[in-house]
């Protein structure tokens, strides 16, 4: 019995001993490495900050750590103080330190690598370490939305919008996804959706996206916002979003068809109708100035207010400037008439339409009665003369025939005496 516990008291005394050396054996440092970069992504000429952080995740303590050297990319310039000793780092404690830099100015959109050479010692040894860190270089946002056209919706219509997106920056861009948003479904996409996808849109060029819409025909004049937003890729393969805001204007515009009511030699009445979907205010209809027709008194006529679906008719003298020879007979000119109004917003417009006419129409009227009292002229004036020789040949024959019985007094006269002498 006293044997059996001599020698389980040796086994556990061995057993201890056993373990003992083994912790002994496994007792060391571990240095690791984190890095992170403040800002997280940095433009060309910034300033930025790598937060370099040590732990020693071993189970003794860890001396003589040093940054031997670091490596850098040409873009990344480094200020001083980077290379030199830590304080030793005790089993499960860490340490912390910042070294600030500057990107070149003509650095490149993309990921840049440094490499720290850190050493640190184990008993009489030493080990070494060679963390990298990546800095995340990238230009400002060079995609910019530049124009839609047009600018101006009506309701109820259907019209192509251009949507046009600029690369400005000196390095293609991929991946973008171009998507828009009408507050209200007043506008919305036909025969696709409001997301497009572009592969790619090269440094110091543009792309156009083009897409057919309609507009709610229950719309109110006013200006709507569009929710633009662009997605991308830069060169770290880091997601971009660029989300901006465009204004619409919907319901401001109209438009007017012009066509002859009548036309003569002496007038002409033009039927002037809203065929757009919004009232014109102020309406005044005008002939300008133009090469063919001319308009003799007034040249304007004010016709107030005109609801969409609504016409109206102007009358105005309008006579050709040039004459019946120089204009083949049956040929017809466009006649220039300008339409001014206040549309929905209040904004005063001016458009121009042009109407066939007929010039040769009214330069005949206008020729056919010259001619006609040139004839009566000439008429009046034949006969006047005729009556003035009537006249004078009267006068000569009286004069001639009172001369005639004179003569023949005198001789009978002259006979008597004659006779009587005998």
């Amino acid at each position: 019995m006293n044997k059996f516990i001599v020698l389980t008291l040796i086994m556990v005394l061995m057993s201890i001993q056993a373990i003992g050396l083994a912790s002994a054996a496994t007792a060391e440092p571990l240095v690791q490495a984190t890095f992170s970069t403040n800002p997280t992504v940095i433009a060309p000429g910034n300033d930025g900050y790598i937060q370099l952080t040590l732990r020693n995740s071993g189970t003794a303590a860890a001396s003589r750590i040093k940054i031997s050297s670091v490596s850098f990319d040409s873009d990344i310039i480094p200020s001083g103080g980077w290379v030199g000793e830590l304080s030793p780092l005790g089993a499960g404690d860490s340490v912390t330190s910042l070294f600030k830099f500057k990107v070149s100015e003509g650095a490149s959109s993309g990921l840049h690598t440094s490499t720290f050479y850190i050493d640190y010692g184990v008993d009489s040894t030493t080990r070494s370490i060679n963390p990298n860190v990546i800095v995340n270089v990238q230009s400002p946002s060079n995609l910019e939305l530049t124009s839609i056209k047009p600018s101006s919706l009506r309701p109820g219509e259907k019209t192509n919008m251009t949507f046009t997106i600029a690369n400005k920056g000196s390095s293609s861009i991929s991946n973008i996804v171009f998507t828009w948003t009408s507050s209200g479904n007043i506008i919305l996409p036909l025969g696709s959706d409001n997301r497009v996808i572009i592969p790619v849109i090269g440094a110091n060029s543009y792309y156009d996206v083009q897409t057919e819409v309609s507009v709610s025909p229950s719309a109110t004049s006013g200006v709507y916002p569009l929710s633009i937003s662009i997605q991308y890729t830069d060169k770290s393969g880091a997601n971009q979003t660029i989300s901006s805001t465009a204004g619409i204007e919907i319901g401001g515009e109209t438009d007017f068809d012009v066509s002859v009511q009548d036309s003569t030699a002496s007038s002409t009445t033009l039927a002037i109708a809203n065929i757009g979907a919004s009232t014109a205010y102020s309406v005044i209809v005008s002939i300008p100035q133009q090469e063919i027709f001319r308009v003799t008194g007034t040249s304007a006529n004010v016709m107030g207010n005109l609801n969409a679906g609504d016409y109206t008719l102007a009358s105005f003298q309008i006579t050709p400037t040039k004459t019946a020879t120089n204009i083949s007979t049956g040929m017809e000119k466009n006649l220039v008439v300008e339409i001014s109004y206040t549309d929905t917003l209040g904004i005063r417009r001016t458009i121009q339409k042009e109407v066939r006419l007929d010039a040769v129409r009214a330069i005949e009227g206008t020729t056919k009665t010259q001619t006609t009292q040139g004839s009566q002229s000439q008429i009046t004036v034949g006969s006047g003369l005729l009556y003035i020789g009537i006249g004078i040949v009267g006068i000569v024959a009286v004069v001639a025939l009172l001369k005639f019985r004179k003569k023949i007094n005198i001789l009978k006269s002259g006979l008597k005496m004659k006779s009587k002498k005998e």
